[in-house]
């Protein structure tokens, strides 16, 4: 699975719109400041309302703004909006794709891989990434670091393990 330019554009899109709170923000400032070509951004942008993300308006003050509470939309709904469904291996969602499929063993391992990989971005709410970030229970266990404890690694060394600001801080990384 690879995560394309569209979906890290669409991402950065929604954590400008996440900061500007209420406020409608244009889609060529947010092209502007994230480094978005304007007219890809613009094409994202219709994505992102066509699943809901967020609303546009249109005029001088315009532009546009989430369209959900961030708490309830995850990780998993942006990438299946931007991208389709979550896997690692085409055979693993079309069974049409290889007539093989049901005697495969790698068949198996790429199902069990997406499940994984969908239980993942599902833990993960845009709310929860944008105030944490790297700090998101989720992310620090993927990473592998959870099972370090303050008194076997010391607490500035477990600092330093869980360092990572919150994605509101970042501008170029979705």
């Amino acid at each position: 699975m690879d995560i394309t330019r569209r979906c890290d554009y669409a991402c950065r899109i929604l954590r400008a719109a996440y900061k500007s709170g209420d406020e409608y923000v244009s889609v060529s400032e947010i092209a502007e400041k994230e480094d978005i070509p304007y007219a890809f951004a613009r094409s994202i942008q219709h994505d992102l309302v066509k699943a809901g993300l967020i609303r546009t308006v249109r005029g001088a003050r315009g532009g546009l703004v989430l369209n959900s509470d961030p708490a309830d939309v995850t990780m998993l709904d942006v990438l299946e909006a931007i991208q389709g469904p979550v896997s690692v291996s085409l055979c693993a969602i079309d069974p049409d794709y290889c007539e093989k499929h049901a005697d495969c063993a790698y068949n198996k391992v790429w199902h069990g891989a997406d499940r994984l990989l969908n239980d993942y971005f599902s833990q993960i709410t845009l709310r929860d990434l944008f105030e944490r970030g790297a700090k998101h229970p989720a992310i620090v266990e993927a990473m592998g670091h959870a099972a370090p404890t303050v008194e076997a690694r010391g607490a500035a060394t477990l600092e330093a393990v869980v360092e990572g600001e919150p994605l509101l801080a970042k501008e170029s990384c979705a």
